[in-house]
């Protein structure tokens, strides 16, 4: 019998609504079956933070991952980082990117040590962390590489969205992105055969490691409009697209090109486990538009699961007390069913 991990969360962007989330969802452990979880973090930030917001949440600092599964109940776990974070909320301080950076190289450590259950990343500043000094497009690729160089191996990782309670009641649409945070223009040059391909196969056994889904079926989005209409609105379907579909159908149930102006609808969704978009915007677009207050960020193609809210760290509601947990609470509880 396989013994119970916690999870592990980050502790994110401190000037954002990270801690108010992981204050609010501890709060509400026992009302909605909170699995245990841990924070790397500042646990004098977090106590300021439990005050501002005028909730009582007693904190304890564990030593080792596995403390967090018996005091769960009673206390916020908090494995300490190396300095006391100075914040203000609603205006972020660059200099804290090195705690932030820290935060997720910790929890990534234990997700290899197979200490936890798996890592949910708390959103960050990537302004914040470029100016730092920080060179990737976004937290997945940095943990990707973490993992790569722990593994001595390259993993093709997929950032992924799903919803988890679309508004229109149809079934959840998980997107897996091609490209991620680079200018559209770029796009097309940056798209080849062989990286379809690879992130195709990563969605693919993501699909069936997460979400458990024996033969999943993968609708392929087009680059151009109408599916570049056989070469008279673009040829990257004929060229990149088509190719990769015929390559890959025998192993994978694939369709496609599928025009992105149809088929995420209610109607089209019962028909795919998941689709491929080309671009960031393709992919999140219908995600958030359907479920922007439960989606979650799935990185599929690694040997450790992270997930993430669907949402930034929010500085113009850091000071409100408004912050929605319901992202992180979607999060977790599918982690919990992992």
């Amino acid at each position: 019998m396989q013994k119970k991990k916690p999870i592990c969360i980050t502790m994110g962007e401190p000037s954002g609504i990270s801690a108010e989330i992981i204050i609010k969802v501890w709060y509400m452990r026992e009302k909605l079956n909170i699995f245990p979880f841990f924070v790397f973090d500042d646990p004098e930030r977090l106590e300021k933070m439990s005050n501002f917001l005028g909730i009582k949440v007693p904190i304890k600092i564990i030593n080792n991952e596995s403390e967090s599964l018996d005091i769960f109940n009673k206390y916020l776990p908090v494995k300490p980082l190396s300095s006391k974070i100075e914040f203000q909320l609603g205006d972020p301080n660059y200099k804290n990117s090195k705690y932030v950076l820290e935060s997720i190289a910790s929890a990534v450590q234990s997700a290899l040590r197979n200490r936890v259950k798996g890592v949910i990343t708390s959103p960050v500043c990537k302004k914040m962390l470029i100016k730092y000094g920080f060179r990737y497009a976004g937290q997945t690729e940095y943990i990707s590489e973490i993992v790569s160089r722990k593994k001595k191996k390259k993993f093709n990782e997929v950032m992924i969205l799903s919803t988890t309670k679309p508004v229109d009641g149809s079934s959840n649409l998980r997107v897996g992105l091609v490209t991620t945070h680079i200018p559209i223009k770029n796009v097309s040059k940056i798209v080849t055969q062989n990286l379809l391909a690879n992130k195709t196969i990563s969605f693919e056994k993501t699909l069936r490691r997460i979400w458990k889904i024996r033969s999943p079926k993968i609708g392929i989005c087009s680059f151009n409009p109408h599916a570049g209409e056989s070469g008279l609105v673009g040829h990257e379907e004929m060229d990149i697209i088509i190719p990769t579909i015929e390559k890959l159908k025998k192993k994978i149930d694939l369709s496609g090109p599928l025009s992105p102006d149809s088929c995420f609808s209610k109607f089209a969704r019962t028909k795919f486990d998941g689709y491929m978009c080309i671009y960031h915007d393709q992919a999140l677009i219908p995600v958030k538009t359907l479920d922007f207050l439960h989606s979650v960020n799935v990185t599929g193609g690694l040997p450790i699961i992270r997930l993430s809210p669907d949402h930034g760290p929010a500085f113009d509601i850091a000071k409100l007390k408004k912050a929605n947990p319901g992202s992180m609470i979607a999060s977790i509880n599918l982690l919990k069913n992992i």
